[in-house]
């Protein structure tokens, strides 16, 4: 195991195992109502209010979300008068409690290093008035997540980024550092040869700084946020405007260049989403990527791209299979569901993104992408929609319980309450069909907290009447990884099905950890049991090379 002594154990993460008990936090209880009319269409809630616009986003734990703003005006203001543009979202009230912050986040990356600690890179301009902050474009900021509202924002303790980064690309790799991938120099509506920076580093810093990365030339104008997924050969399948590689960062090399997908460009601002599909152990972990949505041009009255393309990484000579994405939308976000569908929500029919009129038409209803179903039906429509307008600077991730949070849209600069599409500070729950389906899920107990690769573990499993007398449930173990939220992005958003066998009494699982780092990067996921397409509720787990030493 490669050891970096740069890097102390995060202090969350080691009360966490001095403090483990062998039961989950979700009891076998039946909490949760379900009403049958929901189960074609789901439910969509407004619960709770942001207090700061999300143009960021992430899950740090089962109970909390890191809410990232620019430094400007939001409603939740400091007694000084300063307004803050960080909160911690609290899932279990609703409610947010404010972040101090130095740095202008504008605009940023984010993923989380193999030891638990997030990582926020880059961000804007100095601003002043009542919401200061200082330049951001090479920050680098550390946040430990905590459950007892006393975690805050460190920076530059650690020291700061070779270059300038405006939208740069970060990915949790599998030796548990990240990787942070192009960007600008400064802000601009597109990428321009003299503020592109067409190069990546890692964090920590290795000792050779930054590398070149030609591919971001060869991708202008329309390469910013690229889109990075680690595979399961430790390469990179690296995605920006049209085109597409397979990188060995390691090697600094080109490993294999992929087809163009076919249609418009899908790379910020004429913004697309991106999913890694799940990897499956029955398939030997095959990768397909999904990519949809876009636009053609940088025009307030463009019309947004109705396509998807899906690629599978192997077949000797990989091709875009091309299917339709139902609506004419931009700026979707894509982020999969613990039974492994990928939901899409957010964006808009026309325009590019940006800021003051440059997107209109929201798209208030969402879909689901079942990708095991064959080309053609694959889509779930007719879902419950919202009334909210989410567009440039919209949010979604997948939680624990199963649901979906959403918040965001800020199309305005500066922010506007008042504005056609104002600043949006309301936040949405959506619950999934599955939700409903039946009036128990299953429920899963002792978890254990922290796992190594490969390692075999028992977990209890109660299906309640899920399974009827003389059945054979079809049951599967999923791992999920959220991921970092912004601009369509979900930097490091990852699934995959694990290993495992179950008992004749069906009360116990035997799960087998993910077989190595390239397949899950060290850190933290969230554990589902699905029977019959019915999850469980997810419960956190760290996947780690050793539990003796959580360094990296």
């Amino acid at each position: 195991m490669r050891s970096l002594h740069w890097l102390a154990i995060a202090p969350f993460l080691v009360a966490a195992i001095q403090a483990q008990e062998n039961t989950s936090p979700f009891h076998w209880s039946q909490s949760q109502q379900f009403v049958s009319q929901y189960a074609k269409t789901g439910k969509m809630e407004q619960i709770g209010r942001t207090g700061v616009a999300a143009m960021h986003a992430v899950l740090l734990n089962e109970k909390k979300i890191l809410v990232i703003d620019k430094a400007e005006w939001n409603e939740a203001q400091f007694d000084t008068g300063q307004s803050a543009f960080s909160v911690e979202y609290d899932l279990d009230t609703d409610e947010y409690r404010m972040l101090h912050l130095d740095t202008n986040t504008f605009c940023s990356g984010g993923s989380f290093l193999g030891n638990g600690t997030f990582i926020s890179t880059g961000g804007g301009e100095r601003v002043g008035r009542t919401w200061k902050a200082d330049p951001g474009w090479q920050s680098i900021r550390h946040y430990n997540p905590c459950m007892n509202d006393t975690c805050e924002w460190s920076e530059f303790s650690t020291g700061r980024m070779e270059f300038n980064r405006w939208y740069p690309t970060v990915e949790t790799l599998p030796e548990g550092d990240i990787f942070i991938l192009g960007g600008s120099t400064k802000g601009a509506a597109v990428n321009r040869d003299e503020i592109n920076v067409p190069s990546y580093e890692f964090w920590p810093p290795k000792p050779e700084g930054s590398f070149d990365f030609p591919f971001l030339n060869e991708t202008m104008p329309y390469n910013l946020y690229p889109f990075v997924f680690v595979l399961p050969d430790g390469n990179l399948f690296i995605f920006a405007n049209k085109q597409s590689i397979i990188y060995d960062y390691k090697k600094h090399e080109i490993v294999k260049r992929l087809p163009d997908i076919p249609g418009v460009a899908r790379s910020y601002p004429l913004t697309g989403g991106a999913v890694m599909l799940p990897l499956d152990p029955a398939n030997d972990y095959n990768v397909e990527i999904l990519i949809c949505g876009g636009s053609d041009r940088m025009k307030n009255n463009a019309v947004a791209d109705d396509t998807c393309g899906r690629i599978n990484l192997g077949d000797e000579e990989p091709k875009w299979e091309m299917d339709t994405f139902v609506h004419k939308r931009l700026m979707p976000d894509g982020v999969i569901l613990p039974d492994g569908n990928v939901f899409w929500v957010n964006g808009c029919q026309r325009g590019w993104a940006g800021y003051n009129g440059r997107n209109h038409d929201p798209t208030f209803d969402p879909l689901i992408y079942q990708p095991d179903k064959k080309l053609g039906d694959r889509w779930m429509q007719g879902l419950a929609d919202t009334d909210i307008a989410r567009m440039y600077h919209s949010v979604a991730l997948t939680l624990p319980d199963g649901r979906v949070w959403i918040a965001g849209s800020n199309n305005v600069s500066p922010p506007d309450i008042l504005a056609e599409y104002p600043t949006e500070f309301r936040v949405e729950y959506y619950s999934p069909p599955y939700l409903f389906k039946s009036n128990t899920r299953p429920l899963i107990s002792h978890v254990p907290r922290v796992v190594e690769y490969g390692q075999s573990f028992d977990i209890l499993l109660n299906l309640g009447d899920l399974v009827k007398p003389g059945s054979e449930p079809e049951i599967k173990v999923g791992y999920l990884r959220p991921g970092f939220s912004t601009h369509s992005m979900h930097m490091s958003q990852r699934y995959v099905y694990l290993k495992h066998t179950i008992s004749d009494d069906l009360q116990t699982v035997t799960v087998e950890a993910p077989p190595n780092a390239n397949i899950f990067p060290p850190g933290s996921g969230f554990l589902y049991v699905i029977c019959d397409g019915i999850p469980s509720k997810g419960t956190e787990l760290f996947v780690q090379k050793d539990i003796n030493d959580l360094m990296i």
